[in-house]
């Protein structure tokens, strides 16, 4: 089995730097990149993940999502939740279509065909735009832009820290054979779909379900756990895991914003502009530990310093 590799950095000019477009590393272009706040977090998409914290977490019908085509009617569901949502509120989604309104309201089974795995590509642009609005979809965010993928990391990571070991993360893939993938699919929809993925350089990854598996036990998919991203000879530099500490993650939002990389010009509009002045509040007040990590750090300072001296 294949599996990422792993770089650490300690500060975060280092990181840009490593990141940057001028490095050689990125000449070939096919690379893609992702932040996460902690590097303890999987590539798992939002509508797979399970336990504590996650979306609808305590839910009887998520909870009984117990095979593969109980887990695709769930994520039909809120996809539906969304859609219909739209359709009231008077707002428009590209793929959105009577015909697809009275198919996924009426007939859902459709949609879990042993011809046409999940999922189809007629649903790509709605799957984009309701995760470009937070809502849960098994598509995983991406970025051509490394350094926007730095933002996310640092905007996303929390900055009361538990443990000196806490670290954020961007992941670097290489696309240059994702064409022969059969179970990850890289999608780029059109940058009218949303402003928000036109103006952070978006697209996705998701995790193909075919009709052999509808009966299998669901397991939550994680990206990195998917031999095929590696090739035949199990080649692991197609995924990189690039790591920082959380105390550098002010420097790191500071630094991006420098380069004009900050919410105004992600989240195009007034809210973008809202975050970015949020973004600048946490960089002032700064990362701080908890109580406990305090506690157990002064506490672990003063026995050391209650030791006998050696002689």
């Amino acid at each position: 089995m294949g599996s990422p590799v792993e770089m650490h950095f300690t500060a975060a000019r280092d990181l840009l730097e490593h990141l940057s477009p001028l490095n050689p590393a990125w000449n070939s272009g096919t690379h893609i990149f992702r932040g996460q706040g902690s590097d303890q977090f999987k590539l798992t998409p939002s509508i797979c993940r399970r336990g504590k914290g996650s979306f609808a977490h305590g839910s009887p019908r998520k909870a009984f999502s117990h095979n593969y085509k109980a887990q695709i009617q769930y994520e039909l569901m809120v996809l539906r939740q969304f859609l219909l949502g739209c359709d009231r509120a008077g707002l428009t989604v590209p793929g959105y279509s009577e015909q697809t309104k009275a198919s996924i309201t009426n007939t859902p089974n459709i949609y879990i065909s042993a011809h046409n795995p999940w999922p189809q590509p007629q649903m790509y642009e709605m799957l984009a735009v309701a995760q470009h609005y937070d809502v849960p979809t098994r598509l995983l965010d991406w970025t051509e832009r490394s350094f926007v993928a730095c933002y996310f990391a640092a905007a996303s990571a929390n900055f009361v820290v538990k443990s000196h070991l806490d670290r954020i993360a961007i992941w670097a893939l290489d696309t240059s054979h994702s064409k022969h993938w059969k179970t990850v699919k890289i999608i780029r929809t059109p940058g009218g779909t949303s402003k928000n993925q036109a103006a952070q350089s978006g697209l996705f990854t998701t995790h193909i379900t075919d009709s052999q598996r509808l009966t299998e036990i669901y397991q939550p998919e994680a990206l990195e756990e998917v031999d095929e991203i590696y090739g035949e000879s199990g080649t692991q530099d197609t995924l990189i895991k690039m790591t920082l500490p959380v105390t550098q993650a002010p420097a790191l939002l500071e630094l991006c914003s420098k380069l004009g990389v900050d919410a105004s010009t992600l989240f195009p509009g007034h809210s973008g502009v809202a975050q970015s002045v949020r973004d600048w509040a946490k960089i002032e007040v700064g990362v701080r530990p908890t109580e406990a990590f305090r506690d157990d750090y002064y506490g672990n300072l003063n026995l050391v310093n209650s030791l006998p001296a050696m002689e």
